[in-house]
């Protein structure tokens, strides 16, 4: 099967441990298949590149003079190894909307129109909301794929109130699923902070007001246990070093690296969302500071949710109660995943591929 993925690459890593949880999921339903992406990064697909007569790939083999001077300045042709807006869909059996709050929108026009098209099989996995919506707000031609698909699972309660009426499931978010290793805690032994920045680009970033209360924690966390830092986004690689100096910072341009990399801790704490999803994956317990409604993902993993601006010596005690029960919390999302893994299961095989 080919299976066409909405998602990013090389944007939020975030994004990437939603579909690595959702193929998990996938492979134990049908098998192997071929995960195709839409790839909904910014760099690559603008809100209103579809309007670019010259965004066709078949531009990216035409060669005239000056070609190459043009492009540094205008978009020519679709390099990016993605689905292109002039592909069509009677190669893919199966569209899939990976989680992320942004399932709707400009950017994913052309693909909404060309589901409108085909009849192919539609689902919609641990989607999310960043803000409050109305249903009647939902325009043509989301609402009619919307009605046409076969499944459609939310992570959050907001969404879920949202798609009230067409009924959808609510269930933690694929990022739960994004590891198939558990891991068992006995004891705090280092602990994951995970650093944001408001010096970041638009939608990889936190406010200032964030940033000054995570540093404001992480000084005194780290005055009390053995911490490592890590960061999601290569704008906040470079002041992490200047801030954490002597102390371990991590990084990959690889989202599956961080697999590897949050499995060295026993407790995470950060604004992440998915860095606290990737953790809990592998029943690592996680302290999610919110500071958008997203921050509401977090239910599904467990995670004990403080919001910035929380008095920080009522933020250390909940850390210190985890730490002291720590594996309990751990048995706890390890069971969790269980369950919601079969409810997740379920679903998928009833729905006809």
């Amino acid at each position: 099967m080919n299976i066409l993925f909405s998602t990013t690459r090389q944007w939020n890593p975030g994004d990437e441990f939603i579909l690595m949880g959702t193929i998990n999921l996938l492979k134990e339903v049908i098998g192997e298949f071929n995960p195709i992406i839409y790839n909904r990064n910014p760099e690559i697909r603008q809100n209103k590149s579809y309007l670019n007569p010259f965004r066709k790939s078949k531009y990216s083999n035409i060669i005239f003079k000056g070609k190459n001077f043009l492009e540094s300045f205008f978009r020519i042709g679709f390099w990016d190894n993605s689905f292109k807006d002039e592909m069509n869909l009677d190669f893919i059996d199966m569209v899939i909307f990976a989680g992320s709050p942004e399932w709707m929108g400009e950017r994913l026009l052309p693909l909404y129109k060309k589901l409108l098209k085909y009849n192919k099989p539609i689902i919609y996995l641990g989607i999310g909301s960043g803000r409050k919506q109305d249903f009647k707000s939902i325009k043509t031609p989301y609402l009619d794929v919307l009605k046409k698909a076969k499944l459609i699972i939310v992570r959050d309660y907001l969404t879920y109130e949202f798609l009230k009426p067409l009924k959808p499931y609510y269930l933690p978010c694929p990022a739960f699923f994004s590891s198939n290793e558990k891991k068992e805690i006995k004891k705090v032994k280092k602990v994951g902070l995970v650093f944001a920045t408001y010096k970041a680009v638009v939608n990889n970033k936190v406010s200032k007001d964030t940033y000054n209360y995570i540093l404001n924690l992480y000084e005194k966390l780290i005055n009390k246990f053995e911490c490592e830092i890590v960061c999601h986004y290569i704008d906040e690689l470079p002041e992490a070093v200047k801030i954490f100096k002597d102390m371990k910072i991590h990084y990959s341009y690889d989202a599956k690296d961080y697999l590897d990399i949050y499995k060295k801790f026993d407790l995470v704490i950060g604004p992440r969302v998915h860095g606290i999803g990737i953790s809990a994956s592998m029943g690592i317990p996680g302290i999610l500071i919110a500071h958008d409604l997203r921050g509401n993902t977090g239910k599904g993993f467990l995670a004990e949710i403080v919001k910035v601006g929380d008095d920080i010596s009522g933020v250390l005690n909940k850390v210190e109660n985890i730490v002291e029960s720590i594996e309990e919390h751990n048995k706890n999302i390890i069971s969790h995943k269980k369950k919601s893994k079969l409810m997740y299961l379920e679903l998928l095989k009833n729905v006809n591929f």
